[in-house]
């Protein structure tokens, strides 16, 4: 049973359509799952929200509140209880870990636990 080039490449196409046929069908069943998925959580945070508010926690030492980061982010590392050099070996080994040049990094704290 032999087949000409014409047939054989009618065979490709229609795999080639069925393949993406099916890749957009994938993508509109993630798209309707969630959102499905989306609508559910908000409707399950919604009530959370208008529950009473939690009592008031007593003021924070004021220790924490030099270590709080400042917001917006300024651009700056801070440095808890950790010297320079160990912040730095910290960020080497965590780049040399994760494959991630250390200029496309972005640390913003570093604190000794």
């Amino acid at each position: 049973m032999n087949i000409g080039v014409g047939e054989a490449l009618l065979i490709a196409l229609c795999g080639f359509v069925t393949v993406f046929l099916l890749l957009l069908f994938l993508i509109l069943v993630i798209r309707v799952v969630s959102s499905v998925v989306m609508t559910i959580e908000s409707k399950g945070k919604a009530p959370a929200e208008t529950a009473a508010p939690a009592p008031a926690a007593a003021p924070a030492a004021p220790a924490e509140k030099e270590e709080a980061p400042s917001k917006p982010w300024d651009g700056k590392l801070q440095l808890i209880d950790v010297d320079e050099e160990t912040a730095a070996c910290i960020m080497a080994i965590i780049s040399d870990e994760t494959d991630i040049p250390l200029d496309e990094l972005q640390f913003r704290r570093i604190q000794a636990l």
